[in-house]
């Protein structure tokens, strides 16, 4: 997200592992940042769970995002992320939905 709008929703079935984040990652965060007009002047902003933090994702960071902003620990008071994810959910269970596909079409409509 930016003060331009959000970024792709992206759908995974499963748990998410650190393979799967740094692969989300790779594919993304340049076409993100140049979809958004953001270009090289953006921060990347994770919290500190586990596959956010792994030396991969860590290192991919580095080199892919000109900032990084640090995350206390146990601060989701102030995480951005979590403050959309209530949103998000606030807005999906206005709706009556049955199937996995109803939810996927009714958080793109929202996103």
């Amino acid at each position: 997200m930016s003060a331009s709008g959000l970024g792709n929703l992206i759908f995974i079935d499963g748990i998410m592992s650190h393979d799967l984040y740094l692969n989300i990652l790779r594919d993304n965060l340049k076409l993100l940042a140049q979809n958004l007009g953001t270009g090289n002047n953006f921060v990347s902003y994770q919290d500190n769970d586990p596959k956010h933090t792994a030396l991969s994702v860590c290192l991919c960071c580095l080199y892919n995002s000109p900032q990084n902003l640090e995350t206390t620990p146990q601060s989701s008071d102030i995480n951005p992320i979590e403050h959309i994810w209530r949103e998000l959910e606030v807005r999906v269970r206005k709706h009556d939905i049955e199937t996995k596909s109803e939810l996927k079409t009714v958080m793109m409509d929202e996103n």
